[in-house]
Parts: C-alpha cells; sequence; structure tokens
C-alpha cells in the first residue's frame, strides 16, 4: 500500500473506521478524496471552531445540490446532458474535497497524486484532477487577482473555486462581522461574478436542469 494512504488509514481506524471499508472507499475516487481530505485536515479548525474538513465537505454538497446528484443513487444525473450544457462533472466532486489540501497541508501535491496512481486512478487524475489542482491550489507569491485569472484556465477549477467562495460568504458564521470581513466576503461574491461571467455556470446548470426534469417527467 501507499505509504501516504496507510498513514490515512491508521489515522481513520483510529477514528472508529474499519479496514475493509476503507479499503472499498480505496476503489471509488469521490470516496478516495474524502480520505484523503479528513486526515489532511485533520489537526485544523476554522476561525470559529469548527473542523476544517466541514468547508470542503460542504463545497462537495453545494455542487451535488446544484446538479442534483443524490449519494448511491446512479440514475440521479445525466451525465452526457451536463457536458451538453458546459456542466463539468468528471474531477469536480474530487475536487471539491481536495482543493485545500496542497495549499494549506502537510501533503504535497505528489502525495496525492501518488494515492490515485496507486489505487489505479492514474488515468482519471490526470485527465480530471492534476491540472485544476495545481491551479487551484493559491501560490502565496501571486496576487489575488492573478490567482483568480489561474483558475479561470480550467472549468474543473473555475467550477470549484465558485463552491468554496460560495461557502466563504456565510458570513453568519464568522466569529466577527466588522470592515475587513465585510470587504472580504464582498471580495468573494465578486470574484464568484468574475467565474460565472466567463463561464455562465448558475445559467448553465439551471439550463441543465430543466431540460433534465422536462425528460424525466416525459418518462
Amino acid at each position: 500500500m501507499n505509504e501516504t494512504l496507510k498513514k490515512i488509514h491508521d489515522y481513520l481506524i483510529s477514528k472508529g473506521n474499519k479496514e475493509e471499508d476503507l479499503a472499498l472507499m480505496d476503489t471509488q475516487s469521490v470516496y478516495l478524496s474524502i480520505e484523503i481530505s479528513e486526515y489532511a485536515h485533520r489537526n485544523q479548525k476554522r476561525e470559529n471552531g469548527e473542523e476544517y474538513a466541514e468547508h470542503p465537505a460542504r463545497c462537495l454538497k453545494r455542487y451535488r445540490k446544484m446538479v442534483g446528484i443524490i449519494e448511491n443513487d446512479p440514475f440521479c444525473i445525466d451525465r452526457d446532458l451536463m457536458y451538453e450544457h458546459g456542466v463539468p462533472f468528471d474531477g469536480v466532486q474530487e475536487l471539491c474535497l481536495l482543493h485545500d489540501v496542497v495549499e494549506d497541508t502537510e501533503l504535497s501535491f505528489e502525495d496525492v497524486q501518488g494515492i490515485f496512481y496507486d489505487c489505479g486512478f492514474k488515468t482519471y487524475f490526470d485527465l480530471y484532477i492534476s491540472d485544476p489542482l495545481k491551479r487551484i491550489t493559491h501560490d502565496k507569491s501571486v496576487g489575488y487577482d492573478e490567482y483568480i485569472s489561474i483558475v479561470l484556465k480550467n472549468p474543473i477549477s473555475a467550477l470549484v473555486k465558485m463552491m468554496d467562495l460560495q461557502d466563504n460568504l456565510q458570513v453568519l458564521d464568522l466569529v466577527e462581522l466588522n470592515e475587513y470581513t465585510y470587504d472580504r466576503a464582498a471580495g468573494y461574491l465578486k470574484n464568484i461574478y468574475i467565474i460565472n461571467y466567463v463561464y455562465h455556470f448558475v445559467e448553465k446548470i439551471w439550463a441543465y436542469i430543466k431540460e433534465y426534469r422536462a425528460d424525466e417527467s416525459m418518462n
């Protein structure tokens, strides 16, 4: 087993998970990402004391709610129709969970890549996760506006950044609401607008949902 993944398993087992359940999770890229996220953010808390891992989990939940994904229901979406409407699917759920791992934890890009490779997801990682994960990881030597322009060059990283910024907009979860946090939230909203101006994800997702629901009602 991959050395880093073994550490992840050991940690999750210490939290009450069963080895056989983790082995099954390793065979599904989204659940593998959940493992990585929970381990990577294990010692981190947000300003309000919340476990940091709740943030990427909410980003995933937000994306699933927007496009209609229901866990353990393989017929809840139409992937081909999503792509016809310009709505990314492959790689998005994984990146929702992984988007802060390389930037904010001790795990490197190579650590994450190695786990996916060793679990049989090399092609999938290279096609759908590698580039957007690099783009969404903020190199602090780069200004935020330039960072957003980097994120925008891949629709997967752009869509996940919208999920990230949307979750950060929950100002009533802050420990203090002052001029600084107001300006920060305003910046988040501005960048959501910029991303949507480029990709029109909000409109594309709504168009997909309308057509999907219409098709469902006819069956």
